[in-house]
């Protein structure tokens, strides 16, 4: 078993050889994330309303 001591060294030294992203790269990512969510809302939107809109259409409604 290993002692919290120890445990935390090693945690901490691990997180040093992390590569983390620059202030750009993140910036850069979160926008994709952004834009790709708007995209599948329209997507989800569209495709919603022309179901339904053919569902009333066959059901009469």
């Amino acid at each position: 078993m290993i002692n919290p001591v120890e445990f935390v060294s090693q945690v901490r030294r691990e997180l040093q050889r992390v590569s983390w992203p620059t202030q750009r790269e993140t910036l850069g990512m979160t926008v994709a994330v952004i834009v790709m969510v708007i995209c599948a809302m329209v997507y989800f939107f569209v495709s919603d309303s022309v179901i339904y809109f053919c569902l009333c259409k066959i059901l009469g409604i």
